[in-house]
């Protein structure tokens, strides 16, 4: 079997960041804290179903691939949270971490949530949306004659699936390798052998379009500098002796700093100048520990700068 590892969205990478720096009195903090949930929830729900693959016990060689974005002939995206393949067949898996009540209107096209306080809300249909990513796949994958099927995982436990149509299956976390083991039954003749299950997915990871970092903001709407985590990331922290201590809570770290970058990364640009760690507000020691070679690609440039800039005090 091979899993792929699920990555945080860059989205969510960006968010992440916007929400440590973005000013508490931002007119849109509102807006992009409600955004930072809904990606976490979301991500944090597609975890909680990767784990059901791991547990997996499959007579047959499979693949699982997570996030596969793909573009298709009018340049629009099918963004797959998991694509089930072995040599019998296809599973696509649509994810959604929703609680409260969930009615799926076939009519409509809508999935409605009704809360328990009674609120309700409007969805787009996980099942339109499992329905348009099989027929894409039908498609690319229409020389291999693989039979593709279709998935509704719910993620979150207190959530109630009432009403909905029979045309995809829509059930609990907990319900999947159940589905799975369904779906193996079903279809016991092999189709594909072993390398031509693997060129089907070197074919869609080579169609696979990454995310791109989203527009920035205007620098001046976010906090700068080495931020302290202990102060919910109010207060600056500052270099000395070969640590970062933060000036309010006394916090100390060797490591904050390249979060610090990786913020800068995603909320300004992913290049480096001198003078753009002068406008972020970022004193640089003399010498970064070898370990941020090793985790952060993009810290490679900040030695390059370095040996030239000697020591930048803001």
């Amino acid at each position: 079997m091979t899993i792929a590892i699920r990555k945080k969205p860059v989205k969510l990478l960006w968010l992440e960041a916007l929400k440590r720096r973005l000013f508490d009195e931002d007119p849109d903090f509102s807006y992009y804290h409600e955004q930072f949930r809904r990606f976490d929830a979301g991500f944090a729900g597609e975890k909680r179903v990767d784990r059901e693959w791991l547990e997996l016990i499959c007579p047959y060689t499979f693949l699982v691939l997570h996030n596969l974005i793909l573009m298709n002939s009018a340049q629009h995206s099918h963004q797959l949270d998991t694509l089930f393949m072995c040599r019998h067949f296809m599973l696509v898996v649509e994810i959604k971490n929703i609680n409260g009540r969930l009615d799926f209107d076939e009519i409509t096209h809508q999935c409605i949530r009704t809360k328990p306080d009674g609120t309700v809300e409007g969805f787009p249909n996980a099942i339109t949306q499992t329905q348009r990513h099989m027929q894409f796949l039908k498609v690319i994958c229409q020389n291999y004659s693989l039979p593709i099927e279709g998935a509704v995982v719910i993620s979150n436990p207190s959530a109630i699936i009432a009403s909905h149509p029979n045309s995809i299956p829509i059930f609990h976390v907990s319900g999947l390798q159940k589905h799975l083991y369904s779906l193996f039954q079903k279809y016991t003749q092999t189709i594909l052998s072993d390398e031509q299950l693997t060129q089907i997915a070197q074919q869609l990871l080579s169609r696979h379009q990454p995310s791109k970092i989203p527009a920035s903001l205007d620098s001046s709407r976010f906090r700068k500098g080495v931020l302290c985590p202990k102060c919910q990331y109010k207060s600056q922290m500052h270099y000395a002796r070969g640590i970062w201590k933060c000036s309010y809570c006394h916090y100390v770290s060797e490591e904050i700093f390249a979060e610090a970058l990786q913020d800068y990364r995603y909320l300004v640009r992913p290049t480096i100048t001198n003078s753009s760690y002068v406008n972020f507000s970022i004193s640089i020691p003399v010498m970064l520990p070898i370990v941020y070679l090793e985790n952060f690609n993009f810290l490679i440039q900040v030695l390059i700068k370095i040996a030239f800039t000697n020591y930048l005090k803001i």
